[in-house]
């Protein structure tokens, strides 16, 4: 049987759904609507997002390892993911239902919401091998991220009619629109939704090897030891300190994308929703073809490549007010993130041995949540100290005359300019890592 044939059987099929499901959750409300509901429609400043966020991102990193063991050892996997899920859908779902002037414990239901969408994800990922092993896992975890770009797109589509009352310019009958606090509840039903055929149809293979509760601490241990062991392969360390930089100017430009759109572009809902899918789709296919360049490349010189990408678009995007290049730059940016993604996996994968893969793959992750934690940190601080009623912001405004109209533009205009400044420092950590084994020349 192939691997086409094999991707329908109920059991991979429902493994792969909850990667639709989850995305779901971080296009509508991390990336797309819940932040602008707290700046745009409450007038309340982004650190009431992006502080919360880092919160519930610092308490996933702390508790990663001890999730990661669990997802090891553990014969109730389906449980756990199911007792996450649940609880994210359910926070979301009460975000829609208090009032706004209960606005900290709305704060506090998307703490809870996103904590428990990430702690899934160690339960969700080791389930794979429930499903599928060797080789056909790695086909089937590619088709479980293609669905999760599907459910992102999809996902936008659904929702929109219960934001603005119509799709496209289509008035949706019954659906009036409520505003951006309308998706906060058919985003946690189709979440719950789309997740519930892994429930039903996974059947969970028993952990292989049983051990004692003291594997928390060994897994904290583990980390600490993995961390010294980068000094055996050379270039590793300097790879996740350059990756985390990356990931940090990646992360924070996702979870401020729709309101960036917004405030500096002035976009509709209708216009960021098409402009994201595109991008979107543009990761796809950037997945795809730079994938395939991988092949023939250094994976070095392709991801230095990449980066220098991000950068000239990151400043593009602050200079420029032309629409038609601003729709290109989204779909460069998509393209390149998914590069971003395709690439910087398979390099850490070939500087180190393959029987530390596991090891390394676990401090990547945890890199990549630390950088959740401090790049929307950053980001706040900048919105804050180049508002125009601060000293900072006056004196950027009166140096280069800005019309009182765009005031409420330049910090978002500096917090992109912030992210270029990350990824320049990562490039320059990474240029003296060595290329990998396999294609160094290119």
């Amino acid at each position: 049987m192939t691997d086409k044939e094999t991707i329908w059987r109920k059991d991979i099929l429902g493994w792969s759904l909850y990667d639709f499901a989850n995305t779901i959750y971080s296009m509508n409300i991390v990336s797309l609507y819940f932040k602008r509901y707290i700046v745009e429609d409450l007038g309340r400043p982004d650190q009431w997002f992006d502080i919360p966020f880092a919160i519930s991102m610092a308490i996933a990193a702390i508790l990663l390892p001890a999730l990661g063991a669990m997802s090891d050892h553990s014969t109730r996997k389906k449980i756990f993911l199911f007792l996450f899920t649940f609880s994210c859908c359910i926070a979301v779902g009460l975000m829609a239902l208090v009032p706004p002037s209960l606005f900290i414990l709305i704060v506090v239901f998307f703490i809870v919401a996103n904590f428990a969408y990430e702690a899934g994800q160690p339960f969700y990922n080791a389930l794979l091998y429930s499903v599928a092993d060797g080789a056909h896992a790695r086909f089937v975890s590619g088709f479980g991220v293609a669905l999760g770009y599907v459910g992102s797109v999809l996902g936008m589509i659904l929702v929109l009619p219960f934001v603005s009352g119509d799709l496209f310019g289509w008035n949706v009958p019954f659906l009036d629109g409520w505003g951006k606090e309308g998706s906060f509840l058919p985003t946690a039903i189709l979440f719950m939704l789309f997740a519930v055929p892994l429930f039903l149809w996974v059947k969970e293979k028993p952990a292989k090897e049983q051990r004692p509760s003291t594997g928390f601490r060994a897994a904290y241990r583990d980390v600490w030891n993995g961390v010294r062991q980068t000094k055996k392969y050379p270039g590793v360390l300097r790879f996740l300190i350059a990756d985390y930089f990356f990931e940090d100017a990646a992360t924070t430009v996702i979870l401020n994308i729709g309101l960036y759109c917004s405030i500096v572009l002035s976009l509709s809902d209708n216009d960021i929703t098409a402009f994201l899918i595109v991008s979107t789709l543009s990761a796809v296919i950037g997945s795809f073809v730079i994938g395939k360049i991988a092949q023939h490349w250094s994976l070095k010189r392709l991801l230095g490549l990449i980066i220098w990408g991000w950068i000239i678009c990151l400043i593009m995007f602050v200079v420029t007010d032309t629409m038609v290049i601003i729709w290109a730059l989204g779909s460069v940016i998509g393209v390149l993130l998914g590069g971003l993604w395709t690439t910087s996996r398979p390099l850490l994968a070939e500087l180190v041995p393959r029987e530390e893969l596991g090891r390394f793959f676990g401090l990547f992750s945890l890199s990549g949540r630390a950088a959740a934690v401090i790049g929307p940190l950053i980001w706040t601080s900048v919105v804050l100290l180049f508002n125009s009623e601060r000293p900072l912001g006056r004196l950027v405004i009166d140096w280069l005359s800005i019309n009182s109209s765009d005031y409420g533009k330049l910090p978002y205009k500096m917090g992109i300019l912030s992210l270029v400044l990350m990824m320049i420092v990562g490039l320059i950590i990474f240029r003296k890592v060595p290329h990998s084994g396999r294609l160094s020349d290119g």
